[in-house]
């Protein structure tokens, strides 16, 4: 894999934050959103099992409606 974030001004590492990646914060509330139709599916129980120990998921959802509305608002 490349390093397509090289120069990006986001950073892939954090969740929340102005400066945090999009596409991390999404996935995460994708998983959360879809959680009880995915516990099924072993490909990602792994996943899920990470995604129950983050302390700081409420912030992660909220930053992901904040993300979603830029996207919508054509400003991200």
């Amino acid at each position: 894999m490349g390093n397509s974030c090289k120069s990006c001004r986001y950073n892939p590492k954090k969740r929340t934050g102005d400066d945090a990646c999009p596409f991390t914060t999404l996935y995460w509330d994708f998983l959360a959103r879809n959680e009880e139709a995915l516990p099924g599916n072993h490909r990602v129980s792994r996943e899920l099992a990470a995604m129950r120990r983050l302390s700081n998921l409420p912030a992660i959802r909220e930053r992901a409606q904040v993300v979603l509305t830029a996207l919508d608002n054509g400003t991200l």
